[in-house]
């Protein structure tokens, strides 16, 4: 079930919370209110003028809402921090707003219209959990949490420990809504805090200052915006140092990535914005699995919420705004069609489509309905990803590599292990060695060949997988929606359609097989049932192979000091590696990470330690 802002707008255009009933912004003016309350008494943006080269500004906020806050943060520390240094703004909201309802707040908030027209071209689905997203190339990071404080703060403190820099206490007023003000609130922020760590807020309610100074912040009452008498700020009094978050000098400290895929490519651009050079080493680019001609980005959803279907929605907003930031010309965004091709799969996706997930990651289409989104004819009714699309897999990771500056070494990796300093010795094929104190493991199905002895394999299992490649014909043509069934079928670039994939568990062997391309059209036709699956001409195909975990979830993680690992991705590389990156950049950053803490334990490669 979705938790939806019930939200009307006032006379002069205000959004208000008919939930709390309480305005989401000033009537006399939003922008100056959050620059008072907010910025100013928080030391902003003076106190970013000052940040060290790579350094990260960390705020957190409670009760999102229209994003404005964020926006002027966002606006003024491009205007105001030192070029290399980057902003981390993590806010979390129980009542997310959805884009019609920010539009409309925005038309009153012309002064950052530049950049909440970027924000609502990302704005993710509002699904429970993290949803990152990241803007001006890198410099800017947003945590959105969805859900409730009381239940997200515990899952979330331990990673954030000392590491915020600022605290907006945001949300309506704790008359209205006392279940946010309470004592887990304040003693999240201790935990989260350091000696130079300030808050800020709107109200003065003895709930509040008393948690405060309970919590161990000073608590100074100045004047109110507008019509509020007083407000109160303050800074943590506690003397506790800011952990380092970054080498003062990453150029000399770079990272080898062994590993020339998706997922290598992703944890390349992570480690870019964080002003982390990387060293690339592969035999070629793009040549497993990640080397197909065209693949689908959607999410797995469950006909309940599991920990599987809640990665993989959380990942697909993280998906979204990377490759439409980053690699935008190879970016289809098509839509993605499951046609329910049988009974059991109809009651299913009804049940999918129920209320369990937010319109806007997924509907239940009937079959007229199905028929105008395909472009052809389907007959029957199907789940309509609307946000999802395809991609062209092998340009799209040779963009990112390039994006990230990559030093690319065209090289296969003869083994890896200890120097008597405690740095990594990576010993190529040709003889040649490199030194790093750090590495990354991206290697797929290979991941085990590498490992140093004193490190476990992991329970990585490989699958072959061959695609089919087709030609266009005048009845296929239209479609204009990529079809997920047993395989799946994606819209015609340069004539040709791609048709996959095989599923042979155990299986490494690269060469193609004719009956595979057999298997593949038969599962179309068998599924599909329409004149248009008959008869198509087999252009190429191509095999390759993908790793695979038990649990069906990625693996992300520190093997041992300094040794870092990233596999198991199975057949939904390309939606879940822009997180995975994200999470493996910020482990060797020291960063907050953008996932609650059972559900990093269930991809950290620890989980299968006997």
């Amino acid at each position: 079930m979705n938790s939806k802002a019930s939200v009307k707008f006032n006379e002069y255009g205000v959004p208000v919370s008919t939930t709390f009933d309480d305005i989401y912004f000033s009537i006399e003016s939003g922008i100056d209110e959050s620059q008072y309350v907010f910025l100013k008494h928080n030391g902003l943006p003076e106190r970013w003028q000052n940040l060290k080269k790579q350094e990260c500004f960390t705020i957190a906020e409670t009760g999102f809402g229209t994003g404005l806050n964020f926006l002027l943060a966002w606006q003024q520390f491009l205007k105001h921090a030192p070029a290399n240094a980057r902003l981390h703004f993590i806010s979390f909201e129980k009542f997310p707003l959805t884009v019609q309802q920010l539009q409309q707040a925005y038309a009153l908030l012309p002064e950052v219209e530049s950049i909440s027209s970027q924000f609502l071209s990302h704005y993710p689905a509002p699904e429970p959990g993290c949803h990152r997203l990241t803007f001006a190339e890198g410099k800017v990071t947003l945590d959105l949490w969805i859900g409730d404080v009381n239940e997200l703060f515990p899952q979330w403190q331990t990673q954030a420990e000392h590491k915020v820099d600022a605290w907006f206490l945001d949300g309506f007023a704790p008359s209205k809504n006392p279940d946010m003000w309470q004592n887990q609130l304040f003693e999240t922020m201790a935990m989260t805090a350091h000696e130079g760590t300030t808050y800020a807020t709107f109200t003065a309610a003895g709930v509040v200052r008393r948690g405060l100074n309970d919590a161990g912040f000073a608590v100074h009452k100045v004047p109110g915006y507008g019509r509020k008498r007083e407000m109160v700020c303050g800074q943590y009094q506690g003397q506790v140092v800011k952990p380092e978050t970054q080498s003062t000098d990453p150029q000399a400290d770079s990272v080898v990535i062994i590993g020339g895929g998706i997922s290598a490519a992703c944890c390349a651009v992570s480690l870019h914005k964080r002003g982390v050079t990387t060293k690339v080493i592969a035999p070629n680019l793009a040549d497993g699995a990640s080397g197909n001609p065209q693949g689908a980005v959607y999410p797995l959803l469950h006909a309940e919420h599991t920990p599987l279907s809640r990665f993989y929605w959380q990942a697909f907003s993280t998906a979204l705004n990377t490759y439409r930031q980053y690699v935008p010309e190879h970016w289809q965004a098509s839509g993605v069609l499951q046609p329910a091709f049988n009974e059991q799969r109809e009651q299913r996706f009804q049940k999918v489509a129920s209320d369990l997930y937010n319109e806007t990651t997924v509907r239940y289409l009937n079959a007229e309905e199905t028929n105008k989104a395909a472009g052809i004819a389907i007959d029957t009714p199907a789940l309509f990803y609307p946000q999802a699309g395809w991609l062209k897999p092998e340009p799209v990771v040779k963009s990112l590599f390039r994006k990230a500056g990559s030093d690319v070494l065209n090289r296969k990796v003869q083994s890896i292990s200890r120097t008597t300093d405690g740095d990594w010795r990576v010993s190529l094929s040709n003889g040649e060695s490199i030194q790093a104190k750090r590495v990354v493991l991206a290697t797929g199905h290979n991941f085990n060949e590498l490992l140093p002895a004193n490190v476990e394999p992991l329970p990585i299992k490989p699958v072959r997988g061959q695609i089919t490649q087709v030609k266009t014909t005048k009845s296929l043509a239209p479609l204009k929606m990529v079809l997920c069934y047993k395989g799946y079928l994606v819209p015609e670039s340069e004539g040709i359609h791609c048709l996959g994939a095989t599923f042979n568990r155990g299986e490494t062997d690269l060469e193609t097989r004719l009956e595979d391309n057999e298997d593949n059209l038969k599962k179309l036709c068998d599924n599909a049932k329409q004149p248009w699956a008959n008869g198509l001409d087999v252009h190429t195909q191509r095999a390759s192979v993908r790793a695979t975990t038990p649990d069906h979830q990625p693996v992300v993680g520190q093997l041992c000091s300094g040794l870092y690992g990233i596999t198991g991705l199975g057949s939904r590389g390309f939606t879940s590696a822009p997180l995975l990156g994200e999470i493996l950049a910020g482990l060797i950053s020291n960063d907050t990470l953008p996932l609650t803490d059972d559900a990093l334990a269930r991809l950290s490669p620890a989980r299968f330690r006997r």
